[in-house]
């Protein structure tokens, strides 16, 4: 059971990513006002937020 709460967490933790990339390329891509270096850390921030919580309710 753990191993497969673990993949999923992994699973959730790599998709997250792929989407932080996509935006970081996409901001780099167009240049657009709305980029800026700080909506880029919320983004992490909560990426990491809801990742440590997914880890703590596996527990």
């Amino acid at each position: 059971m753990k191993r497969a709460a673990f993949n999923l967490v992994a699973g959730v933790i790599t998709v997250q990513l792929l989407i932080v990339a996509g935006v970081l390329i996409g901001c780099f891509k167009t240049s657009a006002e709305k980029c800026t270096g700080d909506r880029a850390g919320e983004l992490m921030m909560y990426i990491a937020a809801q990742s440590f919580a997914l880890y703590a309710s596996e527990k």
